[in-house]
């Protein structure tokens, strides 16, 4: 009986010891944590060799567009996904502005994880059965205004004013969605493919107002130097939240909470993101100073004097 109990301690111990073991085998085979802001640090993720991935569109100035670089590099630029980007770089986290040419083919990466954070989305309840994340909080309010010609604007004191004039909307701002289902019933509104199509749609009074975000139409109208031919009202409804949305196939899942609490210590109030704005609508009326003006290409204004004839 006493050798039994022996033989069943010695097991004991041995199975304990062969545990430690196996326990400690284990413990060395795991990866090293990372050294640079273990907080928010994570392996394979955020590093210069597998950066976080920043999704925006090619047609939201002065938010975010797409410019090529010398050897063809395409990057990112705008208020929106530099503000994003230059947090997270603050942060010790690497990151990539990957562009796409409309808010579709942004949200379509985002939903098979091809990029981990989109930039500038409006609220949207199917991307949150999509699983995506919205966070907290927004990253500006984006107002709304009717754009008319010079001179031929109305006073807009209710969405009423609008009944019996037909408007435009670009599709590439994407809140039509959200504005179509407060509209009263005699309001016609179009919606074209970009803004070049909605100004000439304007200029040539195929419409009598175009639907926009202040900064986005004076930085299009900027482009096509037609900034002193229009006339903003805002429009009498609240403006519409732009949020940082985070990927639900992101790789790196563990940077949501991260970028959420850094846009939470460090958003800029409405003003001073007024201001920012502005600085990026000059950025990009600068790089078409050399383009002809719309009204130009469209032949439209003062036709020019006959030459003299002998």
């Amino acid at each position: 009986m006493k050798m039994k109990v022996v033989i069943a301690l010695l097991f004991v111990l041995m199975s304990g010891a062969v545990c430690q073991a196996a326990t400690s085998y284990i413990e060395s085979q795991r990866p090293a944590e990372p050294k640079t802001n273990p907080s928010i640090e994570w392996l394979w993720c955020g590093d210069r060799e597998h950066p976080l991935k920043l999704a925006t569109f090619t047609t939201n100035p002065p938010f975010g567009w797409t410019e090529r670089e010398e050897g063809e590099r395409l990057i990112s630029r705008g208020f929106g996904i530099d503000f994003v980007r230059n947090l997270l770089n603050q942060a010790h986290i690497a990151t990539t502005a990957v562009g796409f040419a409309s808010d579709w083919e942004a949200l379509m990466a985002l939903s098979v994880g091809e990029a981990d954070v989109y930039v500038g989305g409006y609220y949207d309840p199917k991307q949150r059965v999509a699983g995506h994340t919205y966070l907290i909080p927004s990253l500006f309010q984006n107002l709304i205004s009717v754009i008319f010609l010079n001179g031929k604007e109305k006073p807009i004191r209710t969405l009423d004013d609008l009944k019996g004039m037909k408007g435009v909307v670009r599709q590439d701002e994407i809140f039509y969605s959200y504005i179509h289902t407060m509209m009263p019933q005699g309001v016609y509104i179009e919606r074209v493919i970009d803004s070049r199509e909605a100004f000439t749609k304007l200029l040539t009074g195929e419409v009598d107002f175009m639907l926009s975000s202040p900064y986005s139409a004076e930085a299009e109208a900027r482009r096509f130097k037609v900034n002193q031919d229009i006339k903003m009202v805002q429009l009498p409804i609240a403006g519409q939240e732009l949020f940082v949305v985070f990927s639900g196939r992101s790789l790196c899942p563990q940077y949501r909470r991260a970028l959420s609490q850094l846009l939470e210590q460090h958003k800029p109030d409405q003003n001073e993101a007024a201001r920012m704005l502005f600085n990026y609508i000059n950025d990009w009326g600068n790089r078409f100073r050399d383009q002809p003006s719309l009204k130009e290409d469209l032949k439209i204004g003062d036709k020019p004097a006959r030459p003299a004839t002998d």
